[in-house]
């Protein structure tokens, strides 16, 4: 079965349940017989670097965001295409100002999981979304309300980000965003790094204007877990999975599917979400010393549907006499209760959000475009 070693408690920061975590992978699925699921640390990222915010391959150029050319990279009635129409209208430009909302910036963050209770704040919790908005107060002088931050998702307790996005609103420019950048990083956490800033389009949204995703997942195949990736990969030592049938699984959800079987209540059960979604690719990438890379990219993710998608795979690579017909029938069935329990989430990275040029590759008005992005 698979292992992992409790995480260490970090700064004084401790769950509401004292920091006794419960396992939730340790029981039984009946329907298919996985057990090999244990409890699970809250872990650290790699220390590799994100990539930049990346242009879509359906956008090579980067017009003026309202000139009607980012219909390519909006199918149409995608609701996505509405929220984009709406936050480029005059009344949306209109509702910002009036807020005094007259600038808006992006930030790429990478972060370790372990020890926040998710991205989205809780007013008594540590959490990533928290401790961004407690810096950025400072650093402008608004209070959370004003800031508006927003991010391209919400990421669970123990998920890492290697390119989450995030959006903030300011009354005026930054006059340097090199030393705006080196200023939050000087008052946030150590595992919470501003690796970009600049200045976006003013209708620019982290969450709505998202047109792909690029999730990592790492698993550790060594017999005995590495003392240094156990809090970011999931040890499946005693049961490593088949190469060629992990392969052939996730070949299976790739395309436009309904992943209904795939994805937990979401947090806000009035909501009616439409399940389907498209993978683009769900690469199986083979590391060095025995660590495996699934890589899933795709137009969007429902809630905890990329672990449940692992433990599918997963399933599938190590039960005996299991293969990529049993994710067949999981997908065909559209049915959570008969499909496999998720994967913990330390193993788990937000690698890269894609957003269309036009809105990211702007140049405020009178500005040569200089400084309008700063990286690390």
């Amino acid at each position: 079965r698979c292992t992992s070693a409790r995480a260490e408690n970090r700064g004084g920061r401790r769950p509401p349940d004292g920091g006794k975590r419960k396992s939730v992978f340790g029981m039984s699925c009946a329907p298919l017989g996985l057990s090999w699921f244990a409890t699970s640390p809250r872990t650290a990222p790699s220390r590799r670097r994100g990539s930049a915010f990346r242009i879509p391959r359906a956008s090579t150029s980067a017009p003026d965001a309202d000139d009607g050319e980012l219909d390519s990279v909006y199918p149409e009635g995608d609701w996505r295409n509405a929220a984009l129409e709406a936050s480029l209208s005059d009344e949306g430009r209109m509702h910002r100002e009036a807020r005094g909302r007259n600038v808006t910036y992006m930030l790429k963050v990478t972060y370790d999981g372990e020890a926040y209770l998710g991205f989205q704040y809780q007013p008594r919790d540590a959490t990533v979304q928290g401790e961004i908005e407690k810096a950025l107060s400072k650093l402008t002088g608004e209070d959370r309300d004003f800031l508006g931050v927003g991010a391209s998702g919400r990421t669970d307790t123990g998920v890492h980000a290697r390119g989450q996005v995030v959006h903030f609103y300011a009354r005026r420019p930054l006059p340097d965003l090199t030393r705006a950048r080196k200023s939050l990083n000087g008052m946030l956490p150590k595992d919470i790094r501003v690796v970009e800033l600049r200045r976006p389009h003013p209708a620019f949204h982290a969450r709505f204007h998202a047109v792909r995703k690029t999730y990592h997942y790492y698993l550790d195949t060594r017999l005995e877990h590495d003392v240094f990736t156990r809090k970011h990969a999931m040890h499946c030592g005693w049961k490593p999975p088949d190469m060629e049938r992990l392969r052939a699984a996730a070949a299976v959800l790739v395309g436009t599917h309904d992943f209904s079987a795939f994805s937990n209540q979401s947090r806000d059960a009035s909501v009616v979400r439409d399940p389907t979604r498209t993978i683009y690719r769900f690469d199986v990438v083979e590391l060095e010393d025995g660590l495996v890379r699934l890589e899933v990219e795709g137009n969007g993710f429902l809630y905890r549907m990329v672990r449940n998608m692992v433990g599918a795979v997963m399933l599938a690579a190590t039960k005996k006499g299991a293969g990529a017909g049993d994710v067949e029938a999981m997908l065909a069935g559209k049915d959570r209760r008969v499909a496999p329990m998720g994967a913990p989430p330390h193993g788990l990275f937000l690698h890269e959000v894609v957003y269309p040029a036009a809105l990211v590759e702007w140049t405020p008005p009178g500005e040569d475009g200089e400084a309008s992005a700063e990286n690390e």
